[in-house]
């Protein structure tokens, strides 16, 4: 098995037990008991939550591509990179995964029109940011020193910079 099937194989294991329950299964338990059964309607809130839905996985499933492939390592912070990546779409914003979660979790609140599911969603970004802040950001930095200090300074946190012809993207 290559390093990279072998990487793919962790990260699956790793998404079952996390991102799977808490992206995919507590949304739809939470709607289920707080709100009602789901009912698929048909109505424009629904639609916007499927496309959402699957531009959050795609944006996901690029990083996670991205992190086994670029980066040999995976997106679970106990088996992280050991490559710093800072191509696709992080060259654009920092944390374009969480990125792809939320726009997941926002698609949820829209497909199932739950207040319940929103409010996780909040409190979702909310915890993530903390993370980011508190625990990723100065690991990054113990990790990969002046290189990560640069992209720091060049690529924004949450909301990414606009793609115009004067901009140039981060090499790497």
């Amino acid at each position: 098995m290559t390093e990279v099937s072998h990487l793919r194989l962790k990260t699956l294991g790793w998404f079952v037990m996390f991102p799977v329950p808490f992206i995919g299964i507590v949304p739809w338990w939470l709607h289920g008991h707080l709100e009602g059964p789901f009912r698929w309607e048909g109505g424009w809130r629904q639609w916007l939550g499927m496309w959402l839905i699957l531009n959050g996985l795609g944006l996901a499933g690029w990083c996670v591509h991205l992190f086994t492939t670029q980066g040999r390592g995976t997106p679970v912070p106990l088996d992280p990179p050991k490559q710093f990546v800072a191509t696709g779409p992080y060259r654009f914003v920092r944390n374009p995964m969480a990125l792809g979660l939320f726009l997941i979790l926002a698609g949820e609140s829209a497909l199932y029109q739950s207040r319940a599911t929103f409010l996780y969603m909040l409190l979702v970004i909310g915890l993530m940011h903390l993370f980011v802040c508190l625990v990723e950001e100065p690991d990054l930095q113990r990790r990969f020193g002046s290189s990560y200090a640069a992209y720091r300074q060049q690529v924004p946190r949450w909301i990414p910079r606009p793609i115009s012809g004067a901009h140039q993207p981060m090499k790497g």
